[in-house]
């Protein structure tokens, strides 16, 4: 029999306290094993296969052996009468209730959700030495992002690798890995993300997909893209999640309430202009612009993007992705979409004086222009511009609108309760009321009490649900375009913005903590 060892007979009680690893018994089927009365229980550190036989079909074990030699292994085979044999057939019984167990216990993975998931990833650490590097870091990637976090911070420090989540937009620490341990999972990101595998002394982007199941058991494609950062000790690692179903908002998901809501419904409607968001990193930059082309998307408008990256792709949308290392940068692809023919066009970030430039012309020669700056207010936007050199005269024509955007957590409907407003609270609401009131605009009643979060298992325990924008909505009108012209100041700007109702930030803030949305503290938090 090859290089087969072969033992004596075994009787039942003999068989019964055998040790089985019950996988192996996978590699002779059931049935087959049953019809030649041989089937393999156990394989050593030596890679030998341990197979058990009442030898009463020999033609069929030789077949087995040869099979496994051709594959290999080596053999060990033991023998047992028809009733010893019998009794290890029972042993597929107990494989397939194993296997039960753990198809349960994976679908309880698959579909953990907020603190479901955050345990899990906890459990499953512990027994990362049992499995493959890879399985194990796509795993706690999955299982972040089953937790609500919009993004997975590997963070290095001291001989330590800290593994934290941005949950509704706060740090939170989960896990800490050993340094030294956390390199060959940090190597499989990499491999996974697609980056040089051997570089560890400049940053790279990647990226990968990876499949997520919901509480209801739905499976969905969720997008990671993944920055590698050198640090000290370790590089540090970053992985925001894309998850398009949040791609596209309606104006009430994102923030949009009562005079903000017409006038974005006003500007982004015209066939002309430049329409600019400004916002700090992480303020849903994306998902603002995504739901403005998708509900401009009619399929008889042509829509050109300039993206650094493509988060999401659209239909019938022509999306164009910056590579600087290829030479081809904003300038370029701008004048190359005004060959194009569009009627709308998208530059996902102004960062030069070229590119406000041809971005002003294309919307002076017909063309309704959407683009982004980072800036801390509306009206500083149009100074930041003018700081680019941008002319005036130019400047002034094009521009139509400019919104600002930051986001807070919203406050659970579920536990939310009410409490007296402190000393420090009320003046700041008092004076915010007394403003708006003077713009005619309708605020919320005010009984010297504010919303405060509790918790409960709705909201992960935190007394918040997820995270909404807090806007304000700068409309260019004849007379803050002689101001430009003009070059006015800030002031002069916010003086003719309130004359049209204009309301800042921390007044929308102010009016969605005293409807219950959020609370002073959050607004107090972000400011």
């Amino acid at each position: 029999m090859g290089n087969s060892l072969i033992s004596s007979i075994l009787e039942v009680d003999a068989v019964k306290v055998l040790q089985v690893d019950f996988s192996q018994l996978k590699k002779i089927p059931k049935e087959t094993a049953e019809k030649i009365q041989t089937l393999i229980y156990y394989k050593d550190p030596d890679n030998t296969l341990y197979l058990l036989t009442t030898n009463n079909y020999t033609e069929g074990v030789r077949n087995v052996l040869q099979q496994l030699e051709n594959a290999g292994f080596k053999t060990k085979v033991f023998y047992t009468s028809v009733e010893g044999f019998n009794e290890a057939l029972t042993w597929y019984q107990r494989l397939a209730e194993q296997e039960s167990q753990q198809q349960q216990a994976q679908k309880q993975q698959q579909e953990a959700a907020w603190e479901g998931a955050l345990s899990m990833m906890k459990a499953l650490y512990e027994k990362r030495e049992t499995m493959e590097p890879g399985d194990f870091i796509l795993e706690m990637v999955r299982l972040s992002f089953q937790a609500g976090a919009s993004d997975l911070h590997f963070q290095p420090e001291l001989n330590n690798v800290i593994l934290r989540l941005r949950l509704n937009g706060v740090m939170k620490n989960i896990i800490t890995f050993d340094g030294k341990d956390f390199v060959k999972f940090l190597q499989k990101l990499k491999f996974m993300s697609g980056v040089k595998m051997n570089i560890n002394y400049i940053p790279q982007d990647g990226r990968f997909s990876f499949q997520s199941t919901n509480p209801q058991g739905v499976q969905k494609k969720v997008d990671a893209r993944v920055n590698f950062m050198p640090g000290i000790e370790n590089e540090s690692t970053v992985i925001r999640f894309l998850d398009s179903d949040k791609g596209v908002s309606t104006f009430e998901q994102i923030g949009f309430t009562d005079r903000n809501y017409e006038l974005i419904k006003k500007y982004m409607h015209k066939t002309t202009g430049v329409n600019i968001v400004t916002w700090p990193t992480g303020s849903w930059k994306t998902t603002t612009l995504y739901s403005i082309l998708h509900a401009l998307n009619d399929g008889e408008t042509k829509i050109i993007t300039l993206e650094d990256p493509v988060e999401y792709e659209v239909p019938w949308i022509q999306q164009s992705q910056i590579n600087y290392e290829k030479g081809y940068d904003y300038e370029t692809g701008l004048k190359a979409i005004l060959r194009h023919d569009p009627d709308i066009i998208l530059v996902w970030e102004t960062r030069s004086k070229e590119t406000a430039e041809i971005s002003i012309n294309a919307a002076l020669t017909w063309h309704l222009v959407f683009t982004t700056l980072h800036t801390n207010s509306a009206v500083a936007s149009i100074w930041r511009l003018l700081s680019m050199e941008v002319q005036p005269y130019l400047l002034a024509p094009a521009l139509q609108m400019i919104l600002a955007q930051r986001l807070v957590r919203k406050l659970c409907p579920h536990c939310k309760t009410k409490r007296k407003a402190t000393y420090a609270e009320d003046e700041q609401i008092s004076k915010a009321l007394k403003d708006l009131t003077n713009l005619w605009v309708q605020v919320p009643p005010y009984t010297w009490e504010v919303f405060d979060a509790v918790w409960c298992s709705q909201c992960n325990n935190t007394g918040y649900t997820t995270r909404y924008a807090v806007l304000e909505l700068l409309e260019i009108d004849d007379e803050i375009r002689k101001i430009i012209i003009d070059r006015g100041t800030d002031f002069d700007v916010y003086a003719r913005a309130r004359q049209m109702g204009y309301i800042t930030m921390q007044e929308d803030w102010i009016m969605k903590a005293l409807k219950g949305e959020t609370t002073i503290a959050e607004v107090n938090r972000v400011t």
